[in-house]
């Protein structure tokens, strides 16, 4: 079956520890042009946006950035940059706009280019696998990560190395010497088949739900995780903040539904205290985290990473799990993951659906 319906798929997530080293030697190269134009422009805040995958992406990338510099920052869909009556962030400051697109075609984030174009103070600097695209030519500047290019219409490699890519930036921007050693581990680190088995475990549960979460820097990975599973496993997949789940996303659950926690270092005993609140409604409980200790180890599947790295770098490590999740899960439901159902490789419009407003 697997040479089948998502071979190409499978193969595009399998192959994220090269497609990483690859990323790395561009940024090496790239960031000689990049990081002293940042520094020229003195720029006094940063604001991400992207679109489907590409939005996750920047919401990683934004609490990352925030976390670690210290500069204000925002992150919003490119409609709400391209349809507003302003800007949805203060223009009279020097701004920086990083915008994340898969294809460099969609709709959203060229409209997003065009509106910020007559702004003095605002720069864009575009992420992209894609080399040559219509996004590429209006940004003012470009980090372009063409081995990280998909054929599959599901986002694997190029959303973890978007995120690769920006955050190896950031360590030369802010000289970060542990950050840059980190980063640097991460290709080596990537073993996604070692949890095959496990997680092969997991989709034999045949859940018919999911819920995914996590605090800080792991929420966007949440997020992409309940898009992937409910784009190719076809179930219904929501995310949230686990100090969220208090508020009534737990209420969703059955004993059906896989529970997905993504544990941090930061919030590491709230989480565990979250996890053994689940326990009582029944639902299957997965733990992906970097060593599991009592509480946290009493969940139904624990996944350690073991990487021995900080929670702002081995997020990278925790996705490909998640990516090698929704793929089995598509695979017990029967559906191709290269092409789900009613999903485009990128989503384009004729004309700005704001129009006439």
């Amino acid at each position: 079956m697997l040479t089948q319906k998502g071979a190409l798929t499978l193969s595009e997530l399998s192959s994220q520890g090269d497609v990483w080293k690859q990323v790395i030697q561009t940024v090496d190269k790239e960031q000689q042009k990049i990081v002293p134009w940042f520094m020229k422009e003195g720029f006094t805040a940063v604001v991400f946006t992207g679109a489907g995958s590409s939005l996750n992406v920047a919401r990683v990338c934004r609490r990352f950035f925030s976390d670690f510099t210290g500069v204000t920052s925002g992150c919003f869909p490119p409609s709400e940059i391209f349809a507003g009556l302003r800007l949805p962030f203060e223009d009279r400051r020097k701004t920086l706009v990083v915008l994340f697109s898969r294809s460099g075609a969609t709709s959203e984030i060229i409209w997003a280019l065009q509106k910020l174009r007559p702004y003095p103070g605002v720069k864009t600097l575009l992420i992209t696998p894609a080399t040559d695209s219509p996004a590429a030519s209006l940004a003012d500047m470009t980090l372009l990560i063409p081995s990280a290019k998909e054929e599959s219409h599901t986002t694997t490699r190029a959303y973890t190395s978007s995120i690769l890519a920006f955050k190896y930036l950031v360590s030369f921007l802010m000289k970060n010497a542990n950050l840059y050693k980190e980063i640097r581990t991460l290709p080596d680190l990537f073993k996604v088949k070692q949890f095959q088995r496990e997680i092969q475990r997991v989709t034999s549960t045949k859940p018919t739900s999911a819920i995914i979460c996590g605090n800080g820097i792991n929420y966007g990975h949440a997020m992409e995780a309940a898009n992937i599973i409910s784009k190719i496993a076809v179930i219904p997949a929501v995310a949230d903040y686990v100090s969220q789940m208090r508020h009534g996303i737990a209420a969703q659950c059955t004993p059906n539904t896989l529970a997905i926690m993504l544990v941090s270092d930061t919030m590491k005993k709230e989480e565990a205290e979250v996890l053994g609140e689940l326990a009582s409604i029944r639902c299957h409980r997965l733990v992906i985290c970097e060593q599991a200790d009592n509480k946290i180890g009493s969940a139904d599947f624990v996944f350690e990473l073991k990487s021995k790295l900080s929670e702002y770098t081995r997020d990278l490590l925790m996705i490909p799990i998640l990516h090698e999740l929704g793929f089995y899960m598509s695979v017990q439901k029967g559906v191709n993951a290269d092409k789900p159902k009613g999903v485009p490789f990128s989503v384009t419009f004729k004309e700005p659906y704001f129009a006439g407003k």
